[in-house]
Formats: structure tokens, C-alpha cells, sequence
């Protein structure tokens, strides 16, 4: 058997609810589902595969991060 709560957000689970979820499953298993909705639109997840794939084929355009930033810093310091 299964039962779920659903909630909107964490403020809406009291200290009263807790105790009473306690005293009704005393010592049978409960777990707790966080579910966050960071919506992430289809055509960036295209992208990113699309990059990866990318990357994964042409190893020799990535470069080093700390190569990458200091041509930015340099480029940025150029423009003012």
C-alpha cells in the first residue's frame, strides 16, 4: 500500500503533520519525494546532446577552462 501527500511547498508540512505521520506509521518505512519543477524547454536539452556530441567527435576544439578564461579576461580588457 502506497499513500502520498502532496504539498506546494515545504511550509505547508507542520510539526503537528510530522507527529501525526509518526503515530500512524509508527515502524513501517516512509520515504520522502522532493519533486522540483525546473522546467528545462526541449530545444536546450537538444543543444546540449547536440554539443556533447560534438565534443565527444572534435576532442581537439575543447580547450582547457582556465585557457578559456584567461582569453576571455584578456578579450573583455580589450573592449573597455
Amino acid at each position: 500500500m502506497s499513500t502520498t501527500f502532496h504539498f506546494s511547498s515545504a511550509k505547508e508540512v507542520t510539526n503537528e503533520l510530522l507527529e501525526t505521520i509518526k503515530f500512524a506509521y509508527k515502524d513501517k518505512s516512509i520515504s520522502i519525494t522532493i519533486e522540483e519543477e525546473d522546467y528545462i524547454p526541449m530545444w536546450q536539452k537538444e543543444e546540449v546532446l547536440r554539443r556533447k556530441e560534438f565534443a565527444k567527435n572534435n576532442p581537439e576544439s575543447l580547450i582547457d577552462f582556465d585557457t578559456m578564461m584567461k582569453e576571455l579576461e584578456r578579450e573583455l580588457g580589450n573592449e573597455s
